[in-house]
């Protein structure tokens, strides 16, 4: 593989999507503005895309929204498949290959479609964005390294199907997939803010010096407050400003996102389902500027004003006066156009959010063997003041709780410098216990009710046990390999079978309890059968922070097969 030009990496959101580039060769991290033609000026862009009747791609972002509203008053958008704020689609659920996402227009479409033609339109426009910078010069995908973010709650599965949107979205190809690097957002984070000087943040201080990567022992947390989810990591700084994983990933769905519904909510009490329901139906631009404008008034705390759209003001006017909607309500009122939102009631809407990012980072603090000094806030979400007071109030006396002045690109800028230096976490706590199908001789009182396998010479064994590897809660070096060696049950034997299975139980005994997910399966030849039971099969598994991949050999042929881990259902 050819060393990259630039390093991209995409930081696909929620609510926004956005991308930064670096060159090899250079120390400036450089990213776009987005919307400025429609009057914004924000660091990503809606995650939002358009497709046509016949589910051609269209538009991706502001232009998708803006494209979508003129053919509402042209009455043409039964024909439109429009998505947005979809990525979550992918969390908490089984996932295949073929799965369908449901549009506005309530038709539906397969997911690896909008997340691969989503991608597709990221990476031409950083490729058109990087051409820009390099007075016309083309560069290829292939000429990058790309990162893309992922959730680290995600389940593998998710994490897999973004990497086969990527592929099919052409930042990779199916024989160079070194270049696509799926990177966990609070990593990182965690990446960007260990190498921040003192003025990096927006209050506080460093303690010893001019950044954590040069104390070494250093322990701290990163608390990434996305749009979707919270989640969480906690690192040491080891020798050379590498990073040990001290707690398993940890996270929840209560992310900015919840702050919105909740305020989405209160508009559709307040103005009626009816009016609020033609409004978002009809004036989906007004919706997002609406959406726009409380993002920014959740970085407020105390009384706000949201200025309402004037189609909402018309809708709700055609039956009662606009003042009449807030009577009885002592914590909001009408005024002069905008809708007055007391301290409190701001507040109310955070609440669900609240709880679970305290609740989470006190689940981790109760761990007596860590010594962590640093809480690093970062994400759009960290930007609210009530989640920085919630954080200083319940933490900030014993920790140094600290936010970038870059939070909301903490993500994206971090993931550009782990794309130079992936292996920069040494090592992982796993999520999950992993382990394969291996047979036993059977045990009446141990195998009662199991599945036999009864050899040529009449030995039964219990053919449903099951042999960890690793253990939920283990450390596991980056791109640890682990060997094993298995002997054949039949002296004729010509293959031998391995089944992996991941759970999160820790005392699995047999891959048939319940809570047990198969990851895929290989065979490998065994065509020299002089030795008989004696022959050897060496297993090799080896642990990347993504993928798991598997190699067995047969010591006398040296026949070999390779799987990587499938960890969607078909």
């Amino acid at each position: 593989m050819a060393d990259s030009v630039v390093f991209i990496a995409i930081d696909f959101g929620t609510a926004f999507t956005g991308y930064s580039f670096k060159f090899a060769e250079a120390t400036q991290i450089r990213q776009p503005k987005w919307g400025e033609e429609y009057g914004m000026n924000t660091p990503k862009t809606p995650t939002c895309i358009l497709f046509d009747e016949h589910t051609h791609f269209l538009k991706f972002g502001y232009e998708a929204i803006m494209t979508y509203t003129r053919q509402i008053r042209k009455n043409e958008v039964k024909k439109l498949f429009l998505f947005d704020n979809f990525k979550m689609e992918l969390y908490c659920r089984e996932l295949h290959r073929d799965f369908l996402m449901t549009s506005k227009n309530g038709k539906k479409m397969k997911a690896m479609k909008v997340f691969s033609e989503s991608l597709r339109f990221m990476k031409d426009h950083a490729l058109d964005m990087i051409a820009r910078h390099t007075t016309g010069k083309i560069y290829s995908a292939s000429d990058a390294t790309w990162v893309l973010t992922v959730p680290a709650i995600w389940s593998a599965a998710a994490k897999q199907f973004m990497r086969e949107a990527a592929t099919h979205a052409g930042l990779v190809s199916e024989s160079d997939p070194e270049r696509l690097i799926v990177a966990l957002e609070p990593e990182a984070a965690s990446v960007w803010c260990k190498q921040l000087p003192s003025e990096g943040f927006m209050e506080g201080d460093l303690e010893e010096a001019e950044t954590i990567e040069e104390v070494t022992g250093t322990q701290y947390m990163v608390v990434d407050c996305g749009g979707g989810t919270i989640d969480i990591t906690v690192h040491e700084v080891l020798e050379g400003g590498c990073l040990k994983e001290l707690h398993k990933v940890s996270g929840n769905d209560l992310g900015g996102q919840t702050v919105d519904k909740n305020f989405k909510s209160f508009l559709r009490e307040t103005f009626t389902e009816t009016v609020f329901d033609e409004f978002e139906g009809k004036h989906p631009n007004e919706l997002q500027r609406l959406m726009y404008d409380f993002s920014i008034c959740k970085r407020y705390e105390g009384d706000v004003l949201v200025q309402c759209p004037f189609s909402l003001q018309q809708i709700a006017s055609e039956n009662n006066d606009i003042e009449d909607y807030f009577i009885g309500d002592c914590e909001t009122d009408w005024e002069s156009g905008s809708i007055l939102l007391s301290g409190s009631k701001l507040r109310s809407f955070h609440n669900d959010s609240l709880k679970g990012i305290e609740n989470l980072i006190k689940n981790i603090l109760e761990k007596q063997n860590l010594k962590i000094r640093y809480i690093f806030l970062v994400g759009g979400f960290a930007l609210s003041p009530y989640v920085h007071k919630l954080v200083r109030e319940k933490f900030g006396s014993k920790y140094n709780v600290l936010c970038p002045v870059d939070a909301q690109l903490a993500v994206v800028k971090g993931a550009v410098e782990f794309g130079l230096m992936p292996n920069v976490v040494e090592s992982r706590i796993s999520v999950f216990t992993y382990g394969i199908t291996v047979i036993h001789l059977f045990d009446k009182s141990k195998h009662r009710g199991k599945t036999k396998y009864v050899t040529s010479d009449g030995v039964e064994y219990c053919n449903v046990c099951f042999h960890t590897f690793v253990m939920r809660g283990d450390s596991v070096r980056f791109d640890e390999a682990r060997h094993y060696v298995f002997n054949p049950v039949e002296k004729t034997q010509k293959q031998m079978e391995f089944s992996f299975y991941c759970t999160e139980s820790t005392t699995a005994e047999f891959v048939d309890e319940p809570d047990m997910i198969k990851l895929g399966s290989l065979s490998v030849s065994m065509p020299q059968g002089q030795k008989g039971k004696h022959r050897s099969v060496i297993l090799e598994i080896k642990f990347g922070f993504t993928e798991m991949q598997a190699t067995a050999a047969d010591v006398d042929s040296g026949e070999m097969a390779c799987v990587k881990m499938d960890f969607m259902s078909e």
